[in-house]
């Protein structure tokens, strides 16, 4: 095969991580830790905005419906004139410690999700993409997982994308795509090359 044809059939995946929130770094999870950036956080989502303008421009751009993985890129989109697409299947499930027997079962979508008001215009959600999926336990998150796995590989191979997310369906999403485990860090790129199906 030609080089050419090898890159044509590789998708280059960038994963990122949200920045830290107060319930990171305190260890408290309520409803205003859990979106709310702390000192660190803020400062870890403007030096991840320094470093993806200093790239080249994503083909596309999939985040999370949580408001903490939306407000991590939006100086981004909001420095490159850019719209992200709000993929529901990056929303976190799968955390804690893996059962010793887990295994995907089925999840449901529940409540429509909303963007908040100061994003409106750097985000869009796909028709039929709007609802919050509801994974009520770790064997649930991983059907999840596989759902967001099987849509990646049928319609996003080939290009130059970003994944905004988190660490608990992002750690099982990469591992799912390509059989290793990786370490995830809050605002830290994770770059792959990833085959296309079938290459």
């Amino acid at each position: 095969l030609s080089l050419a044809l090898v890159l044509a059939q590789q998708t280059e995946l960038i994963f990122v991580r949200h920045g830290e929130t107060v319930a990171n770094s305190t260890g408290h999870y309520n409803t205003k830790t859990i979106d709310t950036f702390s000192a660190k956080g803020k400062a870890e989502v403007e030096e991840l905005t320094k470093q993806l303008l200093s790239q080249p421009r994503f083909d596309r751009i999939l985040v999370s419906p949580s408001p903490r993985a939306l407000r991590t890129i939006a100086p981004y989109l909001r420095a490159t004139h850019q719209q992200a697409v709000i993929w529901p299947l990056l929303y976190e499930c799968c955390t804690g410690r893996r059962p010793k027997n887990a295994a995907s079962t089925r999840f449901k979508y529940g409540e429509i999700i909303k963007i908040p008001k100061d994003l409106t215009g750097l985000f869009t959600v796909w028709r039929g993409h709007d609802r919050y999926p509801v994974a009520a336990d770790f064997d649930a998150g991983l059907a999840q997982v596989d759902a967001a796995v099987a849509e990646y590989k049928h319609t996003m191979t080939g290009v130059h994308i970003l994944l905004v997310g988190h660490s608990g369906q992002g750690g099982q999403f990469l591992h799912a795509l390509t059989g290793k485990w990786r370490k995830i860090e809050n605002a830290k790129e994770i770059e792959l090359r990833v085959r296309s199906p079938g290459s």
